[in-house]
């Protein structure tokens, strides 16, 4: 469990929101005064929660590293679409406007956030995240965090974040339900470039893709199914995913046309 604070000086809004989120989720919020957060954190013997103006950040038991949302690529992505440019995401999923898009494996929202944007306001992108710490810091920066560019903004704004099982919530879903069912089980191998996830490794469900899980998403899946993986994943092969190669990465991608394909 953890306790709930504010940044040293919060507004009466950050004040709310954190009072709003320990009643919501049944957790402790304490006076944050003047202390620090590790003086919190040998005091109440747990991991502690911060509430500031642009961000939520969690830091652990016994860490001093935080944990925070942040949109990361995503940023420059959608910039990039917005002159006109192209993100293989978005081409090999073959998203349009209005397109209803799970992500299986949120994280830190990074491309759901640039599939929200491919979709627009019509559109719906629903992010699945089986790790409550994981979850909750996301659907609470996806609330706040403000970049300049208002496209990005209002493309956070309009995902839901969902902390789920992904083969329960697939489960649970009708037939056809979504165009486009998307997997980034990218724990499975670590990427040393990606220092800043450092904090979410150890928040990170690491469970490989399974066999029902496949049949769960080809039943819900009306389009087509993406995965992103490390380049030695043996998941492309045993799935049946048609692998694109990026010879400057270590992640590739592969898809499943619904419309071709059958399991």
């Amino acid at each position: 469990m953890y306790i709930v604070t504010t940044c040293l000086r919060p507004t009466e809004a950050v004040l709310e929101r954190a009072k709003a989120h320990a009643s919501e989720h049944g957790v402790r919020l304490v006076d944050r005064r003047k202390h620090s957060i590790e003086t919190l954190m040998a005091r109440h013997q747990s991991g502690v929660l911060v509430f500031d103006k642009r961000r939520v950040e969690y830091t652990p038991l016994g860490t001093s590293e935080p944990f925070f949302f942040h949109p990361s690529s995503s940023v420059f992505r959608v910039k990039q679409l917005l002159r006109g440019g192209h993100d293989p995401l978005v081409d090999i999923a073959g998203l349009q406007s209005g397109d209803r898009v799970l992500d299986c494996t949120l994280g830190l929202g990074s491309d759901s956030i640039v599939m929200s944007h491919a979709v627009g306001k019509g559109g719906r992108v629903t992010g699945i995240e089986s790790e409550f710490v994981t979850a909750m810091l996301v659907r609470e920066g996806l609330a706040v965090w403000i970049e300049k560019e208002e496209a990005i903004n209002q493309a956070m704004r309009r995902i839901d974040v969902v902390h789920e099982d992904a083969l329960l919530y697939l489960k649970s879903c009708a037939t056809d339900s979504f165009d486009v069912v998307y997997f980034d089980p990218m724990f499975e191998k670590t990427i040393s470039e990606s220092v800043h996830l450092n904090p979410l490794r150890s928040l990170a469900n690491d469970a490989p893709l399974s066999e029902e899980l496949m049949r769960e998403a080809h039943r819900v899946a009306k389009k087509r199914i993406v995965l992103k993986a490390h380049f030695e994943s043996e998941a492309f092969e045993q799935f049946g995913f048609t692998r694109i190669l990026r010879k400057t990465s270590k992640l590739h991608y592969g898809y499943i046309d619904k419309e071709t394909d059958s399991l």
